[in-house]
């Protein structure tokens, strides 16, 4: 007998108990018994009609009932919820199989309750305790050490002339009428040889007089230090214990199997080509998988190992292999108590038609206790596999496009909305079109397209296994932008804040300079107090940017052409930016601008002073939500004096951390100097003139001058 615990007491409550509420109704103002059955402990476990149940359980129960005292009958026959009787006092009795001298696996089951009353109008509840009534013994064989001697072995259980055998796969134990006696011979086929030997199993206190509802468990081994005629047996253990109606139940009374998922919706389980996804079909059994059937039916060819429509068969261990071999699961196997299938790793395999869904099914069966998940007609035992398309798309990241081309990101997790990005990248391939239509070229190995236009827009896309398509995505090149006046020959403008005090700014909105700064209305009308900084000038053919750095501010004396004795309350460095200078702070605010050049290439030259260096920069940055992310610099510090105009080259460094933003403005700044204090100033004023009352004089620190300057595409 198989032992099922306190699951069984469970199950015996679920499928017996309970009063319907509806039927109650019914029996208003009858007069009657309620009956329920209950183990001794009080667990009830019948109260609906055995008539509710399935064969061979409809009958499994017998009431008798006689008016108390009496062996009058009132009743006799199956227990049924409710029996009507007239108004009296009765002696019930409930029984169960039919206590045989000896037999396998043949549970009886008895209780009594007396002196029960029933009152005119009323349906009284009836409570019957019952218990197991006779005895059982089990026979449990240590086949690590049996095997090691017999090829095969059972033991005959005799009381009396009636004898029964346990053999060591059945799991089946003796029942016996209470205070019966017990003999045990065992009986073995030698390995090897066939020879067959029989023991008798030495009599035992606990073989003899066997109480009501007592399990005496014999566990057998072999005694190898003992091996007698090739018998060699010995009683391993030796146990009683006593047993309840839930421990004893037959299998064929436990709940059918059942099939239970939580990853399939509605016995569907949708997914995306090469998604993993669990997919675990539980069964759910009340004793040990006596055997499967599995029906797979899919579209894909990789199955054809296995027939469409072919019922394969747990117990056959050809079926058994061809399904675990096709489809790569595992199979429980038979006996298990606690299985499932899972077809986790076979989600992956699955394939659609060129992107069309295709639909695999698996139709399953299972036996337990003697019955089949298929004996309930109205359960769905058909698991429906469905395979889609994968939802992808491929990007360029910023930091890969260029003016005149750009790389392709291989696959990331983040293109895939729907599948496996790892699987999906195996077999990925990457397209261009310069419509996004037509002409679908693949890209080589390093996934560069080069050779195009500056601010074109193209398109890519990727392909997986040669048929499935991506999302088509649009990448634009960078814009080739020339920056305006970069010649400085397309002119400036001139104001004069005081008289004769000229503020100069040059034309096309994008060179700023710091003489918003240096050349103010403040103090005294001279030089040395407000001068332009920065001043155009003719020179090397063209206009030129002459860049200073001047002393200068509201305060500022010459004491006779002099630094030393002269108040000189601010130093600053002329200045020639790409963005807009704020003089109030002194910043230059980045200009919008999308471009990603190579380099930067300046004409000029310089005369630092003092040790003073003077400085070109190039910054490429990213703003967003005011927050600025430098993506590509370059700068040139240096206190070399150039004596001729000369055209140098800085090459654009770029972060590949920042490689997921895009450029949005550009800064480029020329400074005459790096070192802005009075001490990085000529000792003697410039046009310094007791004539004009020093009003021209202005005192000079390093030079620079800017001819041109230009961005360089070379990518």
């Amino acid at each position: 007998m198989k032992w099922m615990g306190c699951l069984c007491l469970l199950v015996l409550c679920m499928v017996l108990g309970g009063c319907q509420s509806d039927e109650e109704t019914a029996l208003s103002g009858k007069t009657g018994l309620l009956i329920t059955l209950t183990d001794e402990e009080h667990h009830a476990y019948s109260r609906t009609a055995p008539s509710e149940l399935e064969d061979p359980v409809t009958e499994m129960f017998q009431l008798k009932v006689v008016y108390s005292g009496t062996d009058k009958s009132a009743y006799k026959g199956s227990c049924k919820e409710f029996i009507l009787l007239e108004e009296g006092t009765y002696d019930l009795t409930a029984t169960y199989g039919d206590n045989p001298v000896l037999a396998l696996d043949a549970p009886y089951y008895a209780g009594t309750l007396e002196g029960q009353e029933v009152i005119k109008g009323q349906m009284t509840s009836a409570s019957i305790p019952c218990f197991v009534a006779n005895s059982l013994l089990s026979v449990i064989y240590n086949k690590t050490s049996l095997d090691k001697l017999y090829e095969s072995y059972y033991v005959t259980v005799s009381v009396g002339s009636e004898s029964v055998d346990l053999d060591a796969d059945s799991g089946k134990s003796a029942y016996f009428r209470a205070g019966s006696s017990v003999k045990l011979v065992f009986h073995g086929l030698l390995s090897g040889t066939g020879k067959e030997v029989t023991y008798d199993v030495p009599d035992q206190e606990q073989f003899s007089n066997i109480p009501v509802k007592t399990h005496v468990k014999v566990t057998l081994g072999l005694d190898e230090s003992n091996i007698t005629s090739g018998v060699g047996i010995s009683i391993e253990k030796l146990e009683t214990e006593t047993v309840s109606i839930s421990e004893t139940i037959p299998v064929e009374y436990l709940p059918k199997p059942k099939l239970e998922s939580d990853d399939f919706v509605n016995n569907e389980l949708s997914f995306a080509e090469t998604e993993k996804k669990s997919a675990v079909i539980r069964l759910k059994l009340s004793s040990g998988l006596q055997d499967l059937k599995l029906k797979f039916n899919s579209a894909d060819a990789k199955f054809a190992g296995l027939e469409q429509g072919k019922e394969y068969l747990l117990s056959n261990a050809e079926d058994k292999s061809a399904v675990e071999t096709a489809l790569g699961i595992t199979l429980p196997e038979i006996g298990a108590t606690e299985a499932a299938l899972d077809f986790t790793s076979l989600v992956p395999q699955l394939m659609t038609d060129k992107g069309t869904t295709v639909a695999s099914t698996v139709e399953v069966d299972v036996e337990a206790n003697n019955r089949w998940a298929s004996e309930d007609a109205s359960a769905n035992r058909v698991y429906t596999l469905t395979c889609n398309k994968p939802e992808f798309s491929v990007s360029a990241y910023p930091g890969n496009i260029w003016t005149k081309e750009f790389t392709v990101s291989p696959l990331s997790a983040e293109d895939v909305k729907a599948g496996n990005y790892e699987l999906l990248g195996q077999k990925m391939k990457y397209q261009f079109s310069t419509d996004g239509e037509t002409g679908w070229t693949d890209l080589g190995e390093d996934l560069r397209k080069a050779d195009l236009l500056p601010g074109n827009t193209y398109y890519i896309r990727g392909v997986y296994r040669g048929v499935i398509y991506g999302e088509t995505v649009a990448v634009k090149t960078y814009e080739a932008l020339s920056i305006p006046n970069s010649t400085l020959d397309e002119g400036y403008s001139t104001t004069y804040p005081k008289k004769d005090n000229p503020l100069y700014i040059f034309n096309g909105g994008w060179i700023g300079t710091r003489n918003t700064l240096t050349c103010h209305s403040d103090g005294a009308n001279a030089f040395y107090v407000s001068k332009s900084s920065t001043l155009p000038i003719t020179e090397n053919g063209s206009t030129v940017a002459h860049l200073m750095t001047i002393g200068w501010g509201a305060g500022n004396t010459c004491d006779f052409g002099n630094k030393s004795g002269s108040v000189i309350n601010h130093v600053s460095a002329g200045l020639v930016c790409v963005g807009d200078y704020e003089a109030s702070n002194d910043t230059i605010y980045a200009k919008s601008a999308s471009i990603r050049p190579t380099s930067l290439s300046f004409t000029y030259k310089a005369a630092p002073y003092n040790g003073d260096e003077y400085f070109v920069e190039i910054a490429l940055v990213n703003i967003s939500d005011g927050i600025e992310t430098l993506i590509g610099h370059a700068e040139l510090t240096s206190g070399e004096t150039v004596g001729s105009y000369t055209t140098s080259t800085i090459d654009v460094e770029y972060n590949d951390e920042c490689k997921y933003l895009p450029i949005t403005h550009v800064r480029i700044i020329f400074k005459s100097g790096i070192k802005e204090d009075k001490d990085h100033l000529e000792d003697k004023f410039r046009d310094a003139s007791i004539w004009d009352w020093y009003s021209n004089a202005y005192l000079v620190g390093s030079q620079f001058w800017l001819d041109s300057f230009s961005l360089i595409y070379n990518k």
